[in-house]
């Protein structure tokens, strides 16, 4: 193999050939290798989901709809650094 990195040298067409092993082909002549047999990754088991207790969730509410409040009243500009008129 000429690519020791595994990347594509200018002017290779691939016409070497290709030598398959399991989940991928690699060029003979370059290296380039192209991933053949793959799925979708997934875990063993799906995380668990955790719910607040209402309590907590209630207030987590009230302070994110506070935070929007005071931006608003502030006409500070979503998605600045917070100068009003920039």
């Amino acid at each position: 193999m000429k690519g020791e990195s595994g990347g594509q040298p200018k002017g290779c067409g691939h016409r070497s050939g290709w030598t398959h092993t399991r989940g991928e082909a690699r060029c003979n002549d370059c290296g380039t290798r192209r991933f053949t047999d793959y799925g979708a990754l997934r875990p063993a088991a799906l995380p668990q989901t955790t719910t607040p207790p209402p309590r907590r969730a209630r207030n987590a509410d009230r302070t994110a709809a506070r935070h929007v409040a005071r931006i608003v009243r502030r006409g500070i500009r979503w998605g600045t650094s917070g100068l009003v008129g920039v």
